[in-house]
C-alpha cells in the first residue's frame, strides 16, 4: 500500500482487519517486488509516471485513472511495454455497464456510434478543469444543464476525476476521438447518473444506469471500487462470467 499522503496509509491501515505495517511501501516501484498486480487508484498523474516502469518489471497494473490513456503516446508507450515485458495494463468496468456488448459489437468493426451521456449534481464537477477554465458557476445551476460536450479524448483531462468511464468505454468501442461525450449538471440528481448509446452492424444498444457517489469521494462512483474487487477475483476465479 503506497499512498504519497503517508495519513491516507495510516487509516487504511487502522480500518482494515488483518493487514499491519508489512503492507505499507514507501515506493511505488517497489510494490512490484512483492505484487502480482499494483491497483492504482491514485490519478492521472500516477498512471502518467508509474505505469511504463511499473510494467517494465512485469507486474500487471489494474488502474482506475484510465483516463490518462487520452494522451496517446502514454497509450502508445504503455501498449508496447506491456507487450515487451508480457505484462497487462488492466481497465475494469467501473460504473460502465454494457462494456461488454460494445468489445463484442467492435469486432470486425460492427459499431459505427457510441455516445455516453453523464448526469451528475453539481457538487460532483467541482473542481474540474474545465469548470475553473470556463468560469462554470456550480452553485448557480438551478436546472438540468449541459456543462460539456466533445471527444472522449477532450473529456478525460478536461474532467480528470469524474470521466474516467468515457476512456474506459472508448477503448471498449470506437477509440477516444469517435466517442461522443455529454456532461450535464443537474441540482436535483442525487446519484451518477450514465447512459450509453451505441449503434452499429450489430444492431442498437441503449444502457442506463443510477450509481450512488463514493461516501468519501463524490466525483466518483461507490460501483467503481466493487468493480475493482470482483476484477481482481477474477484473476484467480474457477469460473469466469463475461468477456
Amino acid at each position: 500500500m503506497y499512498d504519497r499522503n503517508p495519513d491516507r496509509v495510516d487509516d487504511a491501515l487502522r480500518s482494515t482487519d488483518g493487514v499491519d505495517e508489512t503492507a505499507r511501501y514507501d515506493d511505488p516501484l517497489a510494490l512490484a517486488d512483492t505484487c502480482d498486480v499494483v491497483v492504482e487508484c491514485a490519478g492521472h498523474s500516477a498512471v502518467e509516471r508509474y505505469a511504463v516502469p511499473l510494467l517494465e518489471t512485469g507486474t500487471d497494473l489494474l488502474a482506475l485513472s484510465v483516463g490518462a490513456l487520452a494522451d496517446a503516446d502514454l497509450h502508445e508507450a504503455i501498449v508496447r511495454t506491456a507487450v515487451a515485458s508480457g505484462a497487462r495494463f488492466e481497465v475494469p468496468s467501473g460504473a460502465l455497464a454494457g462494456v461488454d456488448a460494445i468489445k463484442g459489437a467492435a469486432v470486425h468493426g460492427q459499431l459505427d456510434e457510441v455516445v455516453f451521456v453523464t448526469i451528475k449534481p453539481p457538487a460532483g464537477l467541482a473542481g474540474a478543469p474545465y469548470i475553473e477554465e470556463h468560469d462554470v458557476d456550480l452553485a448557480a445551476i438551478e436546472e438540468k444543464r449541459l456543462v460539456f460536450e466533445g471527444s472522449a479524448r477532450e473529456a478525460a483531462p478536461a474532467f480528470p476525476a469524474n470521466i474516467n468511464v468515457a476512456m474506459a468505454l472508448s477503448l471498449a468501442g470506437l477509440g477516444a476521438d469517435d466517442t461522443v461525450v455529454k456532461i450535464f449538471a443537474d441540482p436535483d440528481e442525487t446519484d451518477n447518473v450514465h447512459r450509453i448509446e451505441a449503434r452499429g452492424g450489430a444492431g442498437s444498444m441503449a444502457f442506463a444506469f443510477h450509481t450512488h457517489p463514493h461516501p468519501a469521494n463524490p466525483r466518483t462512483s461507490y460501483i467503481a471500487a466493487l468493480s475493482t474487487i470482483a476484477s481482481l477475483r477474477r484473476r484467480t476465479a474457477p469460473l469466469v462470467v463475461g468477456t
